[in-house]
């Protein structure tokens, strides 16, 4: 079992673990309000390579966190529900944007991603209401469920050749969103991907997707123009429809 080490930083104790290899940070004990961080990239004479489980999370006060290029693993929840974060910078040798990390972070309007991601896991952004664009960056092959669901301001998201999977839910209720291109190597896009999106007015099917979720763009009122491959032209009602929605939308549909 790992020890818990302490070591006192300016505003905060950085509780980790060691094994003379490297460090995890496990805790982080504010000795006063926290606004302003700096992530050390040595503790206890070894390199901090890992950010643990919800390590930030719920902090309100917290609006800007500087991370360093040490780290190559930040674990989920990490970040979840910092209200207050602004500015966060993501160290070049992460590989993944792992469940929850950034999950309500409210006030966050943009975040560069750094070129190595691999995978933007579930809930990663959702219900960031203040994020106005995102560049997924080349070598994503996976956006999993509810990865910027509920991002309410979103206008901009520019997916990568690279990716072959849209999750279930993945881009729900992102309401500002009125243009996305998928790329061709798409080939699964999950239940409700685009749901809800309500100022989306064209969307293209790839033909190389082999599944299509039900319920995909459910809600999408504004869309008018849909193109899919023709094996999917029996299923364009359950594609668009919902029993729940008072009202379906009218779609100009073409197959490709």
């Amino acid at each position: 079992m790992a020890i818990i080490q302490q070591e006192s930083r300016g505003p905060c104790i950085f509780e980790y673990t060691c094994d003379n290899v490297c460090a995890t940070i496990k805790r982080v004990v504010p000795v006063e309000s926290l606004s302003d961080v700096i992530i050390p990239s040595v503790l206890g004479g070894v390199p901090v390579t890992a950010l643990g489980d919800d390590l930030f999370s719920r902090m309100p006060s917290l609006t800007r966190v500087t991370v360093p290029n040490s780290i190559t693993t930040i674990e989920g929840g990490a970040f979840a529900k910092c209200t207050g974060l602004k500015a966060i910078n993501l160290p070049r040798g992460l590989r993944k944007i792992d469940d929850f990390t950034f999950s309500g972070c409210s006030s966050l309007r943009s975040i560069p991603l750094p070129q190595g991601i691999l995978a933007i896991s579930e809930y990663a952004f959702s219900g960031c209401s203040s994020l106005e664009s995102i560049i997924i960056p080349e070598g994503v092959t996976v956006i999993e469920e509810a990865a910027f669901s509920k991002c309410s301001v979103l206008r901009s998201v520019s997916i990568p050749s690279s990716v072959i999977s849209i999750g279930p839910a993945a881009f729900s209720s992102c309401r500002m969103l009125s243009n996305i291109t998928i790329p061709p190597n798409v080939i699964f896009i999950g239940d409700k991907a685009f749901s809800n999106c309500i100022s989306l007015t064209t969307m293209t099917i790839p033909k190389n997707v082999t599944f299509m979720g039900i319920y995909a763009f459910a809600g999408c009122s504004s869309l008018t123009n849909l193109t899919v491959p023709e094996r999917f032209l029996n299923l364009v009602d359950d594609l668009t429809c919902d029993v729940e929605l008072e009202d379906d939308p009218e779609v100009d549909l073409e197959v490709d």
